[in-house]
């Protein structure tokens, strides 16, 4: 049942992975404290996330941010994403400024694509959630990755876990907080 789950999760992954793929994602290649300051003096007539993505393995690859609805039906469903950003990966943490259609709910995915392939690989890859639920092989709730952004800028963490991680980098993240 759970490698089923977990073969479920990886799969759906990876379809969002590649539909985003064949979809054009916003690539901001303007210096990250420049990007940063904007998203933080932007008019607040537009609802903005600033993402603070943290536990990345590695400078390998890219971080990936997908966007979706509050309609459960579209979570993780390839396809459905309403915003996808692309960024360079920075080993421990980075900030990531993602604007929003319009005010209102939402769930945010993080994958670490550390091989840089467009597609999820749930053995070598880290994944986070807005609300940073508990992952258990299988994706979690969509109630329990929604979020309300109103106009302005929310800030938000989000943790990514690795599930092959080695014993040796977790009591190392741990030991960083």
């Amino acid at each position: 049942m759970v490698f089923s789950q977990f073969k479920i999760f990886a799969g759906l992954l990876g379809a969002v992975s590649m539909a985003g793929a064949l979809a054009a994602a916003e690539v901001d290649v303007r210096p990250e404290q420049e990007q940063i300051a904007q998203c933080l003096t932007k008019d607040m007539k537009t609802a903005r996330v600033l993402v603070t993505v943290e536990d990345i393995m590695s400078d390998e690859g890219n971080l990936r941010l997908q966007v979706y609805s509050d309609n459960p039906d579209d979570f993780l469903e390839g396809g459905k994403k309403l915003v996808r950003i692309d960024v360079p990966a920075k080993k421990d943490s980075k900030q990531v400024c993602v604007t929003l259609p319009r005010a209102g709910d939402y769930a945010l995915v993080v994958l670490h694509d550390r091989n840089g392939n467009g597609r999820a690989n749930f053995f070598s890859e880290g994944f986070g959630f807005s609300n940073n639920p508990e992952l258990n092989l299988a994706p979690p709730e969509h109630e329990e990755a929604v979020f309300s952004a109103a106009n302005g800028v929310k800030k938000m963490q989000i943790s990514l876990n690795y599930v092959l991680e080695s014993s040796d980098d977790k009591k190392k993240r741990r030991r960083r907080r």
